[in-house]
């Protein structure tokens, strides 16, 4: 680790500012918004995986004493959510529990006995159950403009893969399947909105992207951006899956429009498993080949995803498969083909992890079944041809920082791993992940821009202003360690203003783990802006020049000259109470430089240790050892705590997490048959922080907010692979799957 400057508050544990409202049970969410007047808003689902609209009849339904609104296609004619998807389709719907209808009543049990007042007639239609079915020969066409079921296709290459498996020493091809999975957020599905104004629309809602929900539903209802006010109080987690709107935010507001007042729409157990847009399957093949040194020279990825029945902008996960494909390794070339598949299936979209960390649970396989192959230990393999730093990947991708070696060598001496591969027991294993992940992507949008104001109050109080939601990551007391640094103040004088589109600054939002790197940069420079404002009075006062000055501990000093000294809140007055009378407010903002891509990316490595039950096919996970790139740790406590729930989410997922299907149906949509880990559960953890201090982060510092987890679920299932002997290629890691190859592995049995 490097020498660490002297910095007052970056880098120093630091609690969670918003933490005692949330013990406390004083955290507003939107569940807890009341408006006067507000009705319930219920909406009405297809119980076919595919059928024809034939007719619908609300007549009973308006008529039931309580209900003041219904809506059909007829009233969402014109809004879209996606390529070839209407809000409510008129005519052909494509999955179990899609939106033909939507009621809002005075009471809940009013809206219930609505729903079952409306009549529906459907014709049942030829459904496609799985991507097999849907990409055979004289299959039904789910979509004209989808040839072959095909909703997306990306292909490219880098490089010449052919002439470098031609003279590769060695090739090994492997077939994974990760299955589909739900998001389980703390927080429901919920919505609530006020269009009782013709010209305002008013959403309170949780999100991950204000930015996005406010376009997204203006251009919906025909408004201009400031025309639509998102308010974000606080969310129950986001995991990638808040990042764009749903039908149910659409239909409050029209249910809002048609009654004349505020509608809230808030998700059931069941119901949350249809309108989240999670994880679907996902089927992987990847061939690679080294060279005889065990050098990787090329890899080959073909992924079929399940979209589902529409395709909103699912693309994107394979966009971000595709540039993965040589961040860990310096290649020489790549080959690459992912397809959306649409079926008759929920349309699909992340689980936490946003697609990498399942890319990486089968990828992280096939390469160490590739050392094995060589005779070589994974963590040998993996220090042979980790990238560092100063490294540009194939697709210009340029490495400022990289501690991915420091990475692997501290989690392998930590974790014992030479001495414990040699005193292998029966049915214990161990196995090791690395990965990489972006702090911010440019390229999805035309600008990657995040906006922060900051206020400085006469008694030397700021308020911080930024648009970056706060799922409960602690996003937002790290932006107020930024803030102290440079002002020199302590991060509990600072308080976070956020959630409301109509006051805060621009943000494009919290995903692609940018809110450290992008909206830290932005609030560093709106920082900047203020502490020069106040300098200027300081200096004058001090008789030096401004740069000579020094921000630290609540006081403004003058480099060499100890004597000097002044109050920080003392020359925050002096400005305020000057002739020019000026008040303290800056402002700045942060927009990757590059046209694609990314500034910094973080870097990890983790070992997993675990033991199989031999009767029941129990994975335990009993230890991991993890170390994360974060180029600096803006607060460390903080950054232990990202590692530890990722280890805990993608643990989840590797042994537990699946929505079982059939029929287009979710099997297990209750949180008591959806299998995830209790608390006890979580095994024992050692942190490594590794600080490469990036030159383009605020501080340093890079993303820790999914870098981790795409390491966890690859060393999971590389340390069962080692405890039973063979690999088990389909997610999660469930018992029946490790009693299958137990049974017919007697000697590891």
């Amino acid at each position: 680790m490097p020498r660490r400057p002297d910095f007052s508050a970056v880098g120093h544990s630091q609690p969670r500012l918003d933490g005692t409202d949330k013990v406390t049970g004083r955290s507003l969410f939107t569940d807890d918004v009341v408006l006067p007047g507000m009705l319930c808003g219920r909406v009405l689902r297809c119980p076919l995986p595919r059928a024809r609209l034939l007719n619908i009849d609300t007549s009973r339904a308006e008529a039931l004493p309580g209900v003041k609104a219904v809506v059909t296609a007829q009233d969402a004619a014109g809004i879209w959510l996606g390529i070839n998807q209407p809000l409510l389709s008129p005519e052909i719907l494509n999955h179990v529990g899609q939106e033909v209808a939507a009621v809002a009543a005075t009471d809940e049990d009013t809206a219930r006995e609505a729903l079952k007042l409306i009549r529906v007639d459907y014709e049942p239609l030829p459904e496609l159950k799985d991507m097999k079915a849907a990409l055979a020969p004289g299959a039904p066409l789910l979509h004209a403009k989808a040839k072959g079921n095909i909703a997306w296709e990306q292909a490219d290459d880098h490089g010449d893969p052919d002439a470098a498996f031609a003279a590769a020493h060695h090739v090994r091809t492997d077939h994974y399947v990760t299955n589909p999975t739900h998001n389980c957020y703390a927080e429901f599905h919920v919505a609530v909105a006020d269009f009782t104004r013709s010209d305002k629309l008013t959403v309170w809602t949780p999100t991950q992207s204000a930015l996005l929900f406010q376009k997204s539903l203006a251009a919906g209802f025909k408004l201009p951006d400031s025309g639509v006010r998102i308010m974000c109080l606080n969310s129950g987690g986001g995991f990638t899956g808040r990042t764009a709107t749903r039908p149910h935010h659409f239909l409050a507001a029209l249910l809002s429009r048609k009654s004349g007042r505020p509608v809230k729409i808030r998700a059931t157990g069941d119901e949350e498993f249809i309108m989240c847009r999670a994880g679907g399957r996902v089927e992987y093949r990847f061939r690679s080949g080294v060279d005889r040194d065990g050098r990787l020279k090329v890899v080959d990825a073909d992924l079929l995803f399940d979209t589902g029945g529409y395709v909103e902008s699912q693309m994107i996960v394979i966009l971000l498969t595709s540039s993965y494909l040589d961040a860990l390794y310096p290649v020489e070339a790549t080959r690459y083909r992912g397809r959306l598949v649409h079926t008759n299936n929920l349309p699909y979209y992340f689980h936490h992890g946003g697609g990498l960390a399942q890319f990486q649970f089968a990828f992280g396989q096939h390469v160490n079944s590739l050392a094995l192959d060589l005779g070589m230990d994974p963590v040998d393999f993996h220090l042979l041809n980790a990238v560092e730093k100063g490294h540009t990947t194939l697709r210009g991708t340029h490495y400022a920082s990289c501690g991915l070696k420091e990475c692997i060598r501290k989690t392998a001496r930590q974790a014992g791993w030479k001495q414990k591969r040699r005193r292998k027991e029966p049915l214990k294993g161990i196995g090791i992940g690395i990965g990489a992940m972006a702090s911010g992507a440019k390229g999805l949008f035309k600008h990657d821009t995040s906006a922060a104001f900051i206020k400085v109050g006469d008694d030397g109080k700021a308020t911080l202003f930024v648009g970056l939601p706060d799922m409960g990551q602690s996003s937002h007391t790290a932006m107020a360690i930024i803030a102290a640094e440079v002002l020199g103040i302590a991060p509990t004088d600072i308080t976070v203003a956020s959630g409301d589109t109509d006051l805060d600054p621009l943000d494009v939002g919290a995903f692609t783990q940018r809110g450290t790197f992008n909206t830290g940069n932005a609030v560093k420079n709106a920082s900047l802006d203020a502490r020069k404002q106040i300098a200027k009075t300081a200096a004058a006062e001090l008789g030096v020049r401004p740069s000579q000055l020094k921000f630290s501990h609540g006081q403004i000093t003058v480099k060499n000259q100890p004597d000097k000294v002044m109050p920080f809140a003392k020359a925050v007055f002096n400005t305020l109470h000057s002739q020019e009378g000026r008040f303290v407010m800056g402002r700045g903002f942060y927009n990757s430089p590059l046209e694609s891509g990314s500034m910094a990316y973080s870097f990890g490595a983790q070992i997993a240790e675990v033991s199989v039950d031999p009767d029941t096919g129990v994975v335990t996970v009993e230890k991991v050892t993890a170390a994360h790139d974060v180029g600096r740790a803006i607060n460390p406590r903080i950054v232990e705590g990202q590692i530890d729930g990722q280890i805990f989410s993608g643990m989840s997922q590797a042994l537990f997490e699946e929505c079982v299907m059939d029929d287009g149906q979710v099997l297990n949509p209750s949180r008591l048959d959806y299998k995830m880990p209790r608390a006890w559960e979580m095994p024992e953890v050692e942190h490594i922080i590794v600080e490469s201090v990036d030159p383009h982060g605020p501080f340093g510092a890079k993303e820790v907010g999914e870098g981790p987890i795409v390491c966890t679920m690859q060393a999971i299932a590389n340390a069962v692979a080692d405890a039973i002997g063979e690999p088990v290629t389909e997610m999660p890691i469930a018992p029946w799957r490790v009693l299958k190859i137990l049974g017919r592995r007697k000697d590891v049995a």
